[in-house]
Formats: structure tokens, sequence, C-alpha cells
């Protein structure tokens, strides 16, 4: 844990400086002081309009395994954003498997495979995002091959996971095959969970769950780019409506790259690269990132640690990674 932080925390500290180097501090200082505070309240309303939809989403990949209801889905969702907040080495996932696997009693393995395909529909939606952002701008050529490679890599995993629930059998055999040279005990451990996983992914074959998802996943990306344009209002940055959704998807980008906690540095770096394509100084644009984290970090943040207490979670459990 404590080397993944202290990578993290070089990493964040390199896309720190990259983002701040040449800057103007004084116009950055005056960049917040001309700021109009009003648009961060509709800004962190549609923050967390996104993530509650996230788990009204995540309630309907739940269905092959247990039909749930909103709040426990909600209340994990929370703990899960606030945990990769607060903590390194992206436990959050993990998190929010156990916290949903012990208030609904059922399994973890299962519970992890639902949060593997929203993972798999979330880059769907942001090759959408980018896609649209190809057609409408003249971005660098880098996100370009971004994209192709975001396409292929999720298209072979969507396949993989409708693969293993289509031919579970065969997924069972191939699973016994490479459990064979542990103990008798640990064997049926894993054919345990890994049956569960399958069970978990039970969504991806399902046709009459797709539309709602697509709806929902529709409402969590449509939430964040609003978020993000009403802190570009608030900072009175003068871009098209398009430049919301390519830093949206820039910054989605940036957060698969290890970092500190809470994303530091890579989504400081991306608003820079993104906003500086439609003309706006990097003073403007780091301005504009500080406002923008804030509003991603703080409320959700609030939120995750209230029902971190409320379901009696231990923080050396989660600092750790010791969730039992």
């Amino acid at each position: 844990m404590k080397r993944k932080l202290a990578l993290g925390v070089i990493i964040s500290a390199f896309f720190l400086w990259l983002a701040s180097r040449g800057i103007d501090w004084k116009q950055f200082r005056e960049a917040f002081a001309g700021a109009n505070y009003f648009y961060v309240i509709p800004g962190v309303v549609f923050t967390m309009l996104g993530h509650f939809t996230r788990a009204v989403r995540w309630r309907y990949m739940m269905v092959p395994v247990k039909d749930c209801r909103i709040r426990p889905l909600w209340a994990a969702t929370a703990i899960a954003f606030m945990v990769n907040n607060l903590l390194p080495a992206r436990l959050g996932e993990l998190v929010r498997a156990f916290v949903i696997g012990r208030s609904q009693n059922v399994s973890r393995s299962a519970s992890f495979a639902t949060i593997v395909y929203e993972r798999v529909i979330d880059v769907f939606g942001l090759i959408i995002q980018l896609w649209v952002c190809m057609v409408l701008i003249s971005g660098p050529a880098w996100v370009t091959r971004s994209t192709e490679i975001l396409i292929v890599l999720n298209l072979a995993i969507f396949v993989l996971l409708w693969a293993m629930v289509r031919w579970r059998t065969r997924f069972r055999a191939l699973t016994a095959w490479m459990t064979r040279p542990f103990p008798s005990e640990t064997q049926h451990r894993l054919h345990v969970s890994a049956d569960s996983f399958v069970v978990g992914l039970g969504a991806v074959t399902r046709p009459r769950l797709a539309l709602p998802i697509a709806i929902l996943s529709v409402i969590v990306w449509g939430s964040a780019v609003l978020a993000l344009h009403f802190c570009v209002l608030a900072l009175g940055l003068k871009v098209p409506w398009v430049a919301s959704l390519f830093v949206i998807a820039l910054i989605s980008l940036g957060s698969m790259i290890p970092s500190a906690p809470a994303f530091l540095g890579t989504l400081q770096y991306a608003c820079v690269v993104a906003l500086g394509i439609y003309g706006i100084d990097r003073a403007n644009a780091l301005a504009f990132s500080a406002v923008y984290h804030a509003t991603q970090f703080l409320p959700i943040t609030l939120t995750g640690l209230y029902y971190a207490w409320k379901s009696h979670l231990h923080w050396r459990e989660l600092s750790e990674g010791r969730l039992s």
C-alpha cells in the first residue's frame, strides 16, 4: 500500500508540474477572485445526480444476482467514491463489492462482476464522447489513437464477459483445469468464486436490461458534462459547449493513469491540455481545474464518510485493504 501511495504521489507531482509550469500565478489568483461561485451550486447538484444515477443503473446490473433496493446500492457507491478520493490503490470498487455483499448478503464475486460490467459500459460511453469530439473538433492525434485502442480493448473485454456467460459450462471446465495445482479446499473456493462471478455477469446476456442501462448511462455522462459546464460558467471561460464534453473525456482518460488519491495531478493536466485547445491559458485552466476538482471531491467524500459511519466500516480495514 505504501509503495503504491509513493508511486501515485510521484506521478501526481509530475503531472501537477506539467500543468503548472510557466503559469502566471497572479492571473491564477485573479481567476479565483473573479469567479461567480453561484454556478458551483448546480454543478454540485449535477455531480451528485450523476453519482446517484450510477446506483440506480447498478440496480439493473444486479438483477441476475439479487433485486436490491436503491438505498444500499447508493450507500455502497458513495463509500466507493470516498475511498478512491482518500486512499491509494483505487480500492473503491473492491470496497463497493464488499459493502453491498455484506449489506445484501450476496456473493462479493458476483457483486464485483457487476462492477466490472459497469466499467465496460462506462468505457463505451467514453468512446462515444471521444468520437463526437473528434467529429466536431480537430483534437490531438494521440486522442484518436487512444480512442482506437479503447475500442479494441473494450470490445475484447465485452466479448470475453459475454462468452463467460454464454458458455458457462466450458468456463467451469477451464477453471477446474487452471486450479488443478492447488489444494482441494482452495480449488473449491476458487470454483465457487468463479461461478458467482459469472452469475454477476448475467445482465450482459439479458436484452431487456440493455435499454434501461443505456438510458441511465446517458444520464450519468450527461450529468457529468453539465456539472463540469457549470464550473466553466463559474470561471467565465469563453468556450463552446463541446469543450465540456472534451474536458470530461480527457479527464476520464487521465483517470486511467495511476496517481495519488482523488486523481490529483492527472485531472489538472487533463483540464489544462483540453482547455488549451480552445485558447484558454494555463492560469485560467488550472484555476478551473481546482474549482471543478473541489466539486468532485468534497460532496461525495462527505456523503461516503457518512455512509461508512452508518455501515460501521473500520478505517484501518479500509486503509490496510483488510476487508473481511
